[in-house]
């Protein structure tokens, strides 16, 4: 660590060695003119599976420069450690001179004046992409060059999905990720590294007390301010270079670790099971803060994620009372609306700008587009004959209108449909029966969804992709004469359903929506509603490993706050959804009215209206916004609402689009 300090104080350094000038020289140089592809979120552990047991810490400390430590053994199995500060350009980091470091003495006897640097050679660094790379070195008289790939991802530094990853929330003190040191013990350090699970992995880098170099390991979490590393591993064995033999690898548990830290210093603890190294306390002080994330983390809003646009959709041909309004109801990735009018299906269509009426009666329920544009799965309307059933209808512009073949429900209303248009799910009853739920394949029999309790009704709102996965409510009916309380359901492979619970066993309410396999379940309440309970009306997401977090709140939320997620992108990280607000005017005809929100991991719960009003984009015209679809690829909103019942006192409705252009993306 010693020379890196130096590195970092090399304007008012005057102890230069001459293998640190050569370092600092290469540092200066000017980055490559092509724009690099290494970014913030390299930062992190990198390995070769077949050689496990050492590997490199690579910390991103700027567009121009990285630091490594390359964490590995000598001859003799004995640890060993190099550092070396390099030169970002395109996609390789060029390292030219690595040195070790000897002399230094554990503990009390450590003297700074002690500590010798070696140069032992160079290694370079070069990457296909976040996850993969390549490793060559020349040191201690050998050459090799080898894959590496990702060991660790680290918290807030990059290279993971624009939006985040669900159940991996950036924390505030993420930021502390970096190398710290003991200014009076120049030579030693430890880095750490939060990990994007949440965890901390830390690795001193030391000595014994006889001068060798010995490199400590832990894994660690957050435990009441402090992090704690209960088990510090030291390990020996393997040979350096070509003779490297994973079988070789010994480890022993040191003792424990633990580290107070803010942004900028703190103290470590250190209580050895190995009498040679003993217990102690040390004061740290930052010594390398990682091109990202900032410390404390700052979350990111919506708008430094994405460019946004709005689009006013054209329906407003009629009021509520009218039947040829239009009501907007699912968008696919190329804008294509799908919603119905006067009981028809209509398209709109971005290119030609109009509504293309597709005659047939639907039932008054959702319908759905495909991705591409070019089927909607509907109910079809109640006949009139009450002797003839109702069904699932496919139209594509081919073939028009098609009754689903392999009905074992006389009368079915589809409630949900799996995002590849493979599968759909509802409920409906044989003539003199009670509902039942079920799913089918497109193309396959229907198939009756058990109920977790009797007497409950099953309401299938969202399909994994495989059909292997159903999620929704059923509706208990705790009194002979009251409303039906819904509790949250997960129909699964066999078909047998669970109730969901949160991990303090509190039943959830509705699951509603879900990503591609179903993993991550995003729904609304608890079961048992208590308006103390300090989340109380938020909506929720639960995955498959038990993870459970809420999604927050909004600033002008009403006091006994709703909401409630309407749809998510495949991979879960991006939500929208409605919540309850105050009426906008005095004398409002309701109580309350709906507004609508974006959740992404990354930026939390942000209202849209507090969104358009930062951009200047849309207008404050609207009574009543919800969100309704997102399109599958996660770049259009559909909104829907009313106008503003002060201007137009019966009322219409509007919809419109939100465009998203991604400001990033993945590496």
């Amino acid at each position: 660590m010693r020379s890196i300090r130096i590195f970092f104080r090399r304007f008012v350094s005057r102890a230069l060695c001459v293998p640190c000038y050569a370092m600092l020289a290469f540092a200066l140089l000017p980055a490559a003119a092509n724009a690099a592809t290494i970014s913030s979120g390299y930062s992190g552990n990198w390995y070769n599976p077949a050689r496990s047991g050492e590997g490199l810490q690579l910390e991103i400390l700027s567009p121009e420069f990285a630091l490594v430590e390359w964490y590995t053994y000598d001859s003799q199995g004995k640890q060993r450690w190099i550092q070396g500060v390099g030169n970002i350009a395109g996609d390789s980091i060029q390292f030219p001179q690595v040195y070790t470091t000897q002399g230094g003495k554990f503990g009390p006897a450590f003297n700074p004046d002690d500590v010798k640097i070696n140069v032992v050679g160079n290694l370079s660094l070069t990457f296909g992409d976040c996850n993969t790379g390549t490793f060559k070195y020349t040191a201690f008289g050998q050459s090799q060059t080898l894959p590496i790939q990702r060991l660790t991802q680290t918290m807030g530094a990059g290279c993971a999905p624009i939006n985040g990853v669900p159940g991996e929330p950036v924390q505030s003190y993420a930021g502390q990720s970096g190398s710290w040191y003991n200014p009076a013990r120049s030579g030693e350090g430890f880095d750490l590294q939060w990990l994007a699970n949440g965890a901390a992995v830390v690795t001193w880098y030391t000595y014994d007390a006889n001068g060798n170099q010995v490199w400590l390991l832990g894994v660690g979490s957050q435990q009441n301010g402090t992090i704690v590393f209960d088990q510090m591993a030291i390990s020996k064995g393997p040979k350096f270079g070509a003779a490297y033999n994973k079988a070789d690898l010994q480890q022993d548990d040191w003792g424990s670790l633990t580290l107070t830290l803010d942004c900028n210093g703190g103290t470590a603890h250190y209580a050895s099971k190995q009498t040679a190294f003993g217990s102690g306390d040390l004061t740290l002080t930052r010594l390398t803060h990682l091109q990202q994330p900032a410390c404390p983390y700052v979350q990111p809003k919506f708008s430094d994620l994405y460019s946004v646009t709005w689009e006013e959709i054209p329906i407003a041909q009629g009021t509520p009372a009218n039947p040829n309004i239009i009501s907007a109801e699912s968008i696919a990735n190329d804008g294509t609306i799908a919603g119905r009018r006067g009981g028809h299906l209509v398209l709109w269509h971005p290119d030609t700008q109009i509504w293309e009426d597709v005659p047939r009666d639907l039932a008054a329920v959702p319908v759905f587009i495909s991705s591409d544009g070019s089927k909607v799965i509907a109910t079809d309307d109640s006949p009139a004959d009450e002797s003839l059933p109702v069904h699932t209808l496919l139209w594509q512009r081919p073939t028009g209108w098609q009754a689903l073949p392999g009905d074992v429900i006389f009368d079915s209303v589809t409630l949900s449909v799996s995002r590849n248009f493979q599968f759909a799910a509802g409920y409906g009853h044989n003539k003199g029966e009670t509902d039942q739920a079920w799913i089918r394949a497109v193309d396959g029999m229907q198939q009756i969804l058990p109920m977790p309790e009797p007497n409950t009704i099953g309401n299938p709102l969202a399909i994994s992709n495989d059909g292997n996965t159903v999620i929704g409510m059923a509706l208990r009916f705790t009194t002979p004469s009251g409303w039906p309380t819904p509790v949250a359901v997960r129909w699964q492979t066999n078909g047998q359903p669970t109730i969901l619970h949160n991990p303090a066993g509190e039943e959830l309410a509705v699951a509603n929506v879900c990503n591609a396999d179903c993993s991550i379940i995003f729904g609304n309440h608890l079961y048992n509603y208590d308006p103390s309970q300090a989340h109380s009306g938020e909506a929720w997401y639960l995955m498959g490993d038990g993870a459970f977090n809420y999604l927050g709140s909004v600033a002008d939320e009403w006091s006994t706050p709703g909401y409630g997620v309407t749809d998510a992108t495949a991979d879960g990280a991006f939500a929208i959804g409605s919540y309850v607000t105050k009426p906008p005017i005095a004398g409002y005809p309701a109580a309350t009215v709906n507004r609508a929100f974006i959740w992404t991991q990354t930026t939390g719960i942000v209202s849209v209206r507090s969104l358009v009003n930062e951009l200047g984009i849309g207008d404050d015209d609207w009574d009543w916004m919800t969100t309704i679809r997102l399109s599958p690829d996660g770049d259009k909103i559909l909104l829907g609402g009313l106008h503003r019942l002060d201007l137009y006192p019966t009322g219409y409705s509007r919809a419109a689009v939100l465009h998203l252009i991604p400001k990033s993306s993945t590496n």
